[in-house]
């Protein structure tokens, strides 16, 4: 009997996961189980107005609002309190109203693609919040208590209007991924240090000139994405981040391959493309997990000593099934 029961319990649990699991995708079946409704997925549906019936589903967890014509957030979801994920990309938001209720469970919010100048402060209220994602709005400067989040695992500013980031930014303990490309920074703060959880950084289409020593000390840093910049050298003492996969500096202001890099034993992706470089070292051939190399449009091929030592490194290099994107063609 003890074994029927237990049988019975695990099989009452896995349905419960099911229905844990299952998307709505319209408010009609979504209201025949309202009490088992937890992710509701409303996207491209052409909504100006959610429907007030959205209150009856007092166990939903995740709404996907996307692709609709919203130009508010959505009063109907205020009786939602177990809230933990809202998607409300590509609407006609310009600011975002969001009541306490639905900020005790929140862990993910995204808004991409809106009419946003403000940073919501509804937000810093939020005591769960993981990953915020305000991309492709006009947010021109982030609050200075930002760094209150302590939460906060994943930030993605992408292509806003962004010139300086608050000190308190490098507060956020947790952070595990920070994403200003296309923004207007000059500069990246000392203070990067603190945030030694790091794993992905995304810094491309900016103004940054020089990177922080302070970077160094970045021991779980995986991916290092700087393109379309104006740095023309790395920190002497970037070997320090043995942990570094991918790194992508192409179109910088490099007039030397950055010797930094060579020793940094878990390197697979290099992309030095659009610079100024003319020569290749021969510790290129001993970085162990080297597999994508991109060095177009430098100066490697033109008539000169350099040349033949190039085209000898690179052919060593392919040889070693590394992969070698170095002509305009490739």
């Amino acid at each position: 009997m003890r074994v029927f029961f237990s049988i019975l319990f695990c099989l009452v649990g896995m349905c419960s996961w099911a229905q844990r699991g299952k998307v709505y995708t319209d408010l009609a079946s979504a209201l025949k189980n309202k009490r088992s409704v937890y992710i509701l997925n409303l996207s491209e549906q052409q909504i100006r107005e959610l429907p007030k019936e959205v209150r009856k589903f007092k166990k939903l967890e995740s709404i996907n609002l996307s692709q609709n014509w919203l130009t508010a957030y959505p009063k109907q979801l205020r009786r939602n309190k177990h809230l933990k994920e809202i998607n409300l990309n590509f609407n006609e938001l310009k600011a975002v109203d969001i009541p306490r209720r639905n900020l005790k469970s929140l862990e993910k919010i995204s808004i991409v693609k809106n009419r946003i100048a403000v940073f919501p402060s509804a937000l810093l209220q939020s005591k769960k919040i993981k990953t915020i994602n305000l991309s492709d709005n006009n947010i021109k400067e982030l609050p200075e208590n930002i760094g209150q989040l302590k939460s906060l695992e994943v930030v993605i500013f992408y292509k806003n209007n962004i010139s300086n980031i608050p000190s308190s930014f490098y507060d956020l303990s947790n952070l595990r991924e920070f994403d200003f490309y296309y923004n207007q920074l000059t500069k990246i703060d000392t203070n990067i240090a603190k945030l030694n959880k790091l794993e992905r950084i995304y810094l491309s289409y900016n103004s940054i000139s020089t990177l922080p020593e302070s970077m160094c000390r970045l021991t779980k840093l995986k991916f290092l994405y700087l393109q379309k910049n104006k740095i023309e050298q790395l920190p002497y003492c970037f070997s320090s981040i043995q942990t570094l996969e991918r790194i992508d500096i192409q179109a910088n202001k490099f007039k030397y391959f950055p010797t930094e890099v060579l020793n940094l034993p878990n390197l697979e992706e290099i992309d030095i493309s659009t610079n100024n470089i003319s020569l290749l070292p021969d510790e290129l051939l001993k970085l162990p997990k080297l597999n994508l190399l991109m060095l177009r449009n430098n100066k490697l091929l033109f008539e000169g000593t350099n040349k033949n030592k190039n085209l000898s490194i690179i052919q060593q290099l392919i040889d070693k099934k590394v992969i070698v994107k170095y002509l305009m063609l490739d």
